[in-house]
């Protein structure tokens, strides 16, 4: 820890380990662990709505959240992700409601728009705590974005999830 460190109180976010996750073609994973929440439920009329595409919601258990797909990073933001799968399917992966305020304080982020990526790929890690006391519902929701594009779209998650397990099934 060095002077700045102590002095401020600023510590170092270790990069979580990859999760190994075994795809499927047209398979979103959770990209979380934690509890799952239905779409119609989500504390954000912009997702709850649908008006982005087919949403759930994972209440995280912890701070690190992964790449729910195999594919290109199109935009890596604090609190928001964005994804373009190897088999076509659009992913949006956005972490608490109204987090954009906070702007990146609390969040540290392992990933570069551009970069490719496997599902289970660490993307950032997040202070709960901090999102907590921001007053920030810590929901980590996914959007299947193309699902107009796509023959089908179904929410396969509910309950308990860990890292890898299937939200949505595309076709």
């Amino acid at each position: 820890m060095g002077f700045f460190d102590k002095l401020f109180g600023t510590k170092k976010v270790e990069k979580p380990e990859a999760i190994a996750v075994t795809t499927e073609k047209g398979a979103v994973y959770a990209p979380a662990a934690g509890k799952v929440e239905p779409m119609s439920s989500l504390p954000d009329p912009v997702f709850s709505s649908g008006a982005m595409g087919p949403c759930l919601g994972v209440w995280p258990a912890d701070g690190n959240v992964y790449a729910p797909v195999s594919g290109t990073v199109t935009a890596a933001m604090p609190h928001a992700f964005g994804f373009l799968g190897d088999d076509g399917v659009e992913v949006l992966i956005h972490v608490g409601v109204d987090t954009v305020e906070m702007k990146g304080d609390g969040f540290t982020v392992h990933v570069k728009q551009g970069e490719h990526v496997t599902a289970g790929t660490p993307l950032l890690t997040f202070d709960k705590k901090k999102v907590a006391n921001a007053g920030h519902p810590d929901v980590v929701m996914t959007i299947v974005t193309n699902a107009d594009d796509l023959a089908s779209v179904e929410a396969v998650g509910a309950g308990d999830v860990t890292v890898g397990d299937k939200l949505f099934q595309t076709a």
